[in-house]
């Protein structure tokens, strides 16, 4: 609530914003926090990753890309105030720390209504879909304060769990939602994960959990320190695609039989003509990876003869809380995905480390 000086003037709370204002423009602005309604969440952000789909809206070329708006959907943070609908309805109250999904349901649209509210439209996501040109504006992760609306799932998250691993919930859910909820992995699956970004190590994580055997990662020269990560969650084998025979490799690894199930998470071309190719027949592929709208020549001919199942794999819809379930257990250190800390006053110099990717760098994470 605004706070009242001595003399009882009231005085607004504001919150620092890092504000996307046209491609490639990042200004540093102050927002009055808005007051709270019966149904809201004004959440303290401690930390939020910048995601692979950041450096696409700040450029101007992801498909939701809109203007004004604060980045950042990765977020963890504190309740600073709650309305009494909001504390009765999600069993939160000041003080907890929470994580929440990118996504707002509805409780109307076909989509929402039967669980896939990744797909609502229009496009209602923080960080991505929402501008900070209309109420309640703080609708991103690049600021000091977010305000929940009604639609929001949240999850709690435990005292003793990094905030570099709490920050990452929807990422972990990602690689659940790739890798069992449509790749539908079982114990004893062959699985191999193209890109070892933060997205392809969450994959590991899944199908460890899994019982996925044996797990697989391909990625390029610079990935030495992914790779090394990935060994740590749990992946059996590292793939230098620049240095080695992909295809002859997987094979051997599987015993001539190619992979059960394949994960593509670069979204580079010649890695999604790779996905096909590394597949067993009657295997599934789970395509997550974006390629910026290129146009990829791929031979039908082999998902038809070979029977193979193709999936997309795009939002997290039911798995977040999957995620958070594991983040809380510190079973796997997730926070070391989180290489590089900016404080938010520098979100460009980390956007533009981001940007750059050396081979040091698997995430960054941002601090008001």
């Amino acid at each position: 609530m605004p706070e009242r000086l001595n003399g009882g003037d009231i005085v607004k709370r504001m919150s620092k914003a890092i504000v996307l204002e046209s491609p490639n423009t990042f200004v540093k602005k102050e927002f009055e926090v808005p007051e709270l309604r019966d149904d809201g969440i004004i959440m303290r952000v401690e930390m939020t990753s910048i995601c692979a789909s950041d450096k696409k809206l700040m450029a101007g070329t992801h498909s939701r890309s809109s203007f004004p708006k604060i980045l950042g959907h990765e977020v963890v943070g504190f309740v600073e105030e709650i309305g009494p609908k909001a504390r009765e309805a999600y069993g939160v109250d000041v003080g907890d720390r929470i994580t929440i999904e990118p996504y707002v349901a509805c409780t109307s649209c076909k989509y929402c209504l039967s669980g896939d509210y990744q797909a609502h439209v229009p496009f209602c996501n923080y960080g991505v879909g929402l501008t900070c040109d209309q109420w309640p504006y703080l609708l991103g992760g690049y600021a000091e304060y977010m305000y929940l609306v009604p639609g929001t799932k949240l999850y709690k998250i435990n005292s003793d769990v990094p905030a570099e691993s709490a920050c990452l919930s929807s990422v972990v859910a990602n690689g659940i939602r790739w890798v069992r909820t449509k790749g539908r992995a079982q114990f004893g699956d062959s699985l191999v994960i193209i890109g070892a970004g933060a997205q392809g190590l969450a994959s590991v994580i899944a199908a460890k959990e899994s019982g996925a055997y044996p797990i697989t990662v391909v990625g390029i020269g610079k990935d030495s320190v992914k790779f090394r990560l990935a060994r740590e969650l749990g992946a059996d084998y590292c793939i230098n695609l620049e240095e080695t025979d992909v295809k002859q490799e997987v094979k051997k690894i599987t015993g001539g039989e190619m992979a059960d199930i394949v994960i593509e998470a670069s979204g580079f071309p010649s890695s999604i003509a790779l996905a096909l190719d590394v597949v067993k027949t009657c295997g599934r592929v789970v395509m997550c990876g974006l390629s910026g709208g290129k146009q990829i020549p791929v031979v039908t001919d082999r998902i038809v003869n070979d029977e193979l199942v193709v999936y997309g794999g795009h939002g997290q819809a039911w798995d977040v809380e999957d995620a958070c379930n594991l983040i809380n257990s510190r079973k796997y250190p997730i926070e070391k995905m989180i290489s590089h800390i900016f404080k938010l006053d520098d979100t460009v110099e980390g956007m533009n480390l981001f940007k750059a990717a050396p081979p040091e760098c698997i995430r960054v994470g941002l601090v008001p």
